[in-house]
């Protein structure tokens, strides 16, 4: 029994300090910041990208939204923000941006790429980039992330 007791506590002495050094990771925009138009997939099956016509590997097509792309920035971010998500590099007001969000329990760390694109006066589109930093699957969270945040956009 005792050493049962002693096991479960370097299993929970493990994970606390494997919580800790997952949080304290450091998101450096020259890495992570990246263009979600051409930016290279990772070879693991944890993205998710959606863009307009030429989009690098697109998982799915950009809608066309009737706002101007500083509108749709100004939305977008506000969405980003509202979810929790901090910035990494670049701003909406630059129409590019790169924004971390981590998962509640242990803070696994997603970075999402925004690209702003201005069609005409009146009409935008966007390039998203969502991907994992750590493992192997992210079971979708990226991709139900991203059509989440989409969904929430007025066009």
């Amino acid at each position: 029994m005792r050493i049962a007791l002693m096991i479960v506590g370097l299993l929970v002495t493990a994970l606390v300090v494997a919580g800790i050094m997952i949080r304290r990771l450091d998101h450096d925009a020259a890495i992570w910041h990246v263009d979600p138009l051409v930016a290279a997939k990772p070879s693991t099956p944890n993205s998710y990208r959606v863009g307009p016509d030429g989009t690098t590997e697109p998982d799915a097509l950009a809608p066309t939204f009737s706002l101007s792309s500083a509108e749709l920035a100004a939305q977008f971010d506000a969405i980003a923000r509202g979810a929790g998500s901090g910035v990494v590099g670049g701003s909406a007001a630059e129409g590019h941006v790169t924004y971390v969000q981590t998962s509640g329990l242990f803070g696994f760390p997603d970075y999402v790429s925004v690209k702003f694109m201005e069609i005409d006066a009146t009409n935008s589109t966007l390039a998203i980039f969502s991907r994992s930093r750590l493992g192997q699957s992210d079971l979708g969270v990226n991709k139900k992330r991203v059509e989440a945040w989409l969904g929430q956009l007025s066009s």
